[in-house]
Order: C-alpha cells, then sequence, then structure tokens
C-alpha cells in the first residue's frame, strides 16, 4: 500500500473541546487525496507501545485504507477517551462517520469480546464504555496476532520477504510469531468449507524459555535474581525489546560486580547497531538470533507449519538481515529427527507495520459481530 505523506505529520494538535484536552495524534494517508462526507470502518492495533487507527473505506468487496492516526499506548489514560478523540478528529477534519469499529488488542478479550486489559498496559479496552460514550454502534475486541492471520492476505508481496529456501505446502497449517513489546503467536489451518485461511489466538508468547546450555542457564538465573521474578522466565522475557535489554544487561553483568549501576541498558536499536563495535552487544545478537530461531523452530514443530513460518513486529522488520544469517538457520533446523523436515518450511518477514490494522478491517467485515 503506498504512503503519500513520507513524515508523519500532527494531525488536530491539542484544542479544548469540551473542557477536554484532544489527543494529538500522528497522521498518514494512503490515497492521493481522502474523500468526504462518507461513512467508513475503524480499525485499531493496541500494542505495548503504539495504539493505532486505519480508518477503511469499503468499496462492494475491497477494503481501502484511506489514512491512519498513531499515539503511544503508554500516554493514554482512558481508552474510551481517545477513541471519543479519534471519531471527533476524523468527523472534523473529513466530515467522515465511524459507525463500526474491531479493536485488535495485544492480551486476552472477554469471551463476549467486550473487554480486554492489554498484557502490557495498565488501561483496559471496555467496547460497552466505548459505545456509551461515542456514536459507535458496534464495537469488540480481537487478539491481535488473530488479525494479523486476516490482514496477510492484503500484504503486497514486496512486504512478505523470504528468507530461506523452503517451499509452501498447499492448504498446509502456517503459523505466525512476532516480538516487539511482547511476543505474540497465532495459528491458520485451512477451511475447506470458507475457503481460506482461519487464524485461531494464542498466549504462547508466556510459554516458558526453553534452556540448552549453561550460558542460557546463567541467563534464566540472572533474569529471575535480578527482577526478583519468581515464576519461570517466558520467551517474551528474552525476545521482546526489554528481552534484549536483558541480554545485554546479562553480559554486561559477568564483567561488573554492581549490577545496579548498569539499569535497564541501552535501547534495543542501538545494542543490535553496535554488535560490530561492542562485544556487549555482538554477544547479545547473536544469542538473541539463536534462542528466536529455536522459538519458531518449536512453534513451526508444534503447528506443523508446512505452509510457512511468518514472522512480524517491528524487531524483525528492522532487522531483515538477522534471519537471513547461517546462524539463525542453524538454530532453526537443529532437530535430531525433524531436521529434513524443518529445511522444508518457508519462512518470511511480514515488513507491512499496517498488517493488523488491515486485519481488524478483514476481520469487521468477514467475521463480525455487528450482523448478528
Amino acid at each position: 500500500m503506498s504512503v503519500y505523506d513520507d513524515a508523519l505529520a500532527s494531525f488536530n494538535m491539542n484544542e479544548e473541546t469540551g473542557g477536554r484536552v484532544m489527543r494529538e495524534f500522528t497522521f498518514r494517508k494512503y490515497v492521493e487525496t481522502i474523500p468526504k462526507d462518507i461513512e467508513c470502518l475503524l480499525a485499531a492495533d493496541i500494542g505495548g507501545t503504539n495504539s493505532n487507527f486505519g480508518i477503511f473505506q469499503q468499496k462492494n468487496s475491497q477494503l481501502n485504507m484511506l489514512f491512519s492516526l498513531h499515539t503511544k499506548s503508554q500516554t493514554v489514560k482512558n481508552f474510551t477517551d481517545v477513541v471519543r478523540d479519534v471519531l471527533e478528529q476524523v468527523q472534523k477534519e473529513y466530515n467522515i462517520i465511524l459507525k463500526y469499529c474491531c479493536f485488535a488488542a495485544a492480551g486476552v478479550p472477554s469471551e463476549d469480546r467486550m473487554y480486554c486489559k492489554p498484557t502490557n498496559l495498565d488501561f483496559v479496552i471496555d467496547a460497552q464504555d466505548i459505545m456509551k460514550n461515542t456514536d459507535l454502534e458496534c464495537a469488540f475486541i480481537v487478539n491481535d496476532f488473530l488479525v494479523i492471520g486476516y490482514g496477510l492476505s492484503s500484504i503486497d508481496e514486496k512486504d512478505l520477504i523470504k528468507v530461506n529456501q523452503g517451499n509452501v505446502r498447499f492448504k498446509a497449517n502456517k503459523a505466525i510469531l512476532g516480538a516487539g513489546t511482547g511476543l505474540g503467536k497465532s495459528i491458520l489451518y485451512w477451511s475447506d468449507e470458507y475457503n481460506r485461511y482461519i487464524p485461531l489466538p494464542s498466549e504462547g508468547g508466556h510459554a516458558d524459555f526453553v534452556v540448552q546450555n549453561h550460558i542460557e542457564y546463567d541467563l534464566m538465573a540472572f533474569i529471575r535474581k535480578n527482577e526478583g521474578q519468581e515464576c519461570n522466565v517466558s520467551w517474551e522475557d528474552v525476545l521482546s525489546g526489554d528481552g534484549i535489554r536483558r541480554l545485554y544487561t546479562f553480559f554486561r553483568s559477568c564483567n561488573s560486580d554492581d549490577i545496579k549501576s548498569l539499569g535497564n541498558g541501552p535501547h534495543p536499536d542501538e545494542i543490535f547497531n553496535a554488535c560490530n563495535e561492542d562485544e556487549h552487544c555482538k554477544k547479545t545478537y547473536e544469542l538473541y538470533k539463536k534462542l528466536y530461531a529455536r522459538c519458531a523452530k518449536n512453534f513451526a514443530l508444534d503447528a506443523l507449519a508446512l505452509g510457512g513460518i511468518y514472522i512480524a513486529g517491528g524487531i524483525a522488520a528492522h532487522n531483515v538481515q538477522m534471519f537471513r544469517e547461517k546462524g539463525f538457520m542453524e538454530e532453526f533446523i537443529n532437530c535430531g529427527k525433524q531436521q529434513e523436515l524443518l529445511k522444508t518450511v518457508p519462512i518470511f518477514i511480514v515488513a507491512d507495520y499496517n498488517v493488523s490494522l488491515y486485519g481488524a478491517a478483514q476481520y469487521l467485515v468477514m467475521d463480525n459481530m455487528c450482523d448478528k
């Protein structure tokens, strides 16, 4: 999907409205001219770092994202107010009416898909409260990695980057995983009844981190001791953005008696960017690559994902070269009895940041509750 504004621009600067300061969003458009005076669909992706809102026009069976609004999730106190600001600003600028919304959240929605406490955030998403305080007529919440499964078909081929020589098996299971603020997973299975893939939600990112040698055991012990963690160390603990910092701090701690002085470590991007200059950064990069490959391998075997492994999330999109390196594939196929099988599994990097928004919009149209 083309981006017509290369630089993110402020959308409707803070403005006093009804005694409330309206939130400032960053804005990106995907069509040359945004139509006015129409009704659209609202799709939202609420992650641990960013809350993203896409405005979609539906023409027949086609969905077209006109523009998107973005804000930092950690700055949100009341999510209903954020949604109200989105609706009011979109109506003010373009007289676009939004009545239906799907919220994709990093967490487990309630059974009726009306409520969710995002895993790594302090606020809740309450669809009933949102509808009560806005003009939305129908709103519901689904898992964020489930909707990525719906969004894969909307991605340009250039944004699905194949990093190995595997071959897709027709109608075989597919698996999605991705690290960012957290770690998400989803499995897709083929349905002959619907003639398409059906995604399943998962919380597999919180499954136990698998230790294979003394360095990894020391890492696990370091995390538990340094953070006072009584429960098992999870994949998210080592593969998320904070996980990169944990690995770096662990390697730094091997040469320091004062762990507290190390703090949380540099930003994950800084650590990876310095992997050819700093020994601790290099060790972090190499171990992270190996652990990511192991997590992907285990998921490929669990799901029998002969249709492909799809790696989403900002860390993968910004470090595509990591997944092409020899060390990644060596660990991915490191399996005594199923090594040859794993060699056939294709691995793709999902490089389109908006895949969750596409998926939420597709879910809204294909499997929504609004017509029930």
